[in-house]
């Protein structure tokens, strides 16, 4: 396995020796793998946003240890910004980030603090506009006079901007309509190729775990619940249904469709794997 980035028998407990005190993370051991876009899916309360902030050291581990390229990221606490820079992490709602005068400047603002020069800088948010989709127009504007799909965007740019070796993004395209989800979601496996990266992607959407992801990691109750590639996972439909998750939409009508008496066969968790199941039997008889 080609892993970049590792937990190592990480446990997280917040308010520890108060009477608050609560586990969020339990023992919880996975690694992600470069070039490769990896989803984390779990009920409210699993525990991924906790896990997510250990992974550039918005939080450090209570047990336990967080690997990049096999080395503590906690080695040297005085310098866990520069794992910021390498694991770039964009939260939720990361348009409320957002505070420079124009969308220009808040996208240059991480590579300029690593000491790029302009020509670089001017490079790098060229690049990162184009692949979130940002117009030359929009560039100049303010930012809060842009749309909230074109806000969210900006604030993506900004970190795509660094060219993290591993790129978080939790729950990018909470909110936004099926076009907003596919601008910003669509241009992942080309961005994985490019760099030799990582994506790491949490989303309660089962249908973009489908569609994007090349890996799943399940989270139950603070632990790790499975771990697997996207076929591996929705084809146990059952095992997500225990830990109150849903299979994505489309798999649920092709098992339908097999309990009929269809006898498709294929990817059957994706729009398009089903409609290649549907083509693939018609060719060979009638509905």
């Amino acid at each position: 396995m080609n892993e970049i980035l590792k937990l190592q028998n990480v446990t997280y407990i917040y308010g520890r020796g108060t009477p608050f005190e609560k586990v969020a993370l339990d023992n919880v051991s996975v690694s992600f793998e470069r070039g490769k876009i990896t989803g984390l899916i779990g009920h409210t309360g699993s525990g991924k946003s906790t896990l997510v902030n250990l992974l550039n050291g918005l939080y450090k581990p209570t047990e336990g240890r967080v690997l990049l390229d096999g080395a503590d990221i906690w080695e040297n606490p005085k310098e866990i910004y520069k794992v910021r820079y390498r694991v770039g992490l964009v939260m939720q709602y990361p348009e409320y980030q957002l505070f420079d005068e124009t969308v220009r400047d808040d996208i240059g603002f991480a590579p300029r603090n690593l000491g790029l020069s302009e020509r670089e800088v001017a490079e790098r948010v060229e690049e990162a506009a184009a692949f979130v989709g940002i117009t030359e127009e929009m560039l100049n504007k303010s930012p809060f006079d842009l749309s909230g799909g074109q806000k969210r965007r900006a604030a993506i740019a900004g970190i795509v901007a660094m060219r993290p070796d591993v790129l978080v993004l939790d729950e990018p395209a909470a909110g936004l309509d099926p076009k907003g989800r596919r601008e910003i979601l669509g241009g992942l496996t080309e961005y994985v190729k490019e760099r030799n990266s990582s994506v790491i992607l949490v989303s309660h959407s089962m249908e973009d775990m489908a569609h994007y992801c090349d890996n799943v990691v399940v989270m139950n109750n603070s632990k790790i619940y499975g771990v697997g590639t996207v076929e591996e996972i929705f084809s146990e439909s059952e095992k997500l249904s225990e830990v109150g998750l849903d299979s994505p939409a489309v798999s649920k009508i092709a098992a339908e469709l097999i309990r009929r008496g269809i006898p498709l066969e294929g990817e059957l968790y994706t729009v398009g794997g089903v409609r290649d199941a549907l083509l693939r039997y018609m060719r060979g008889g009638a509905l």
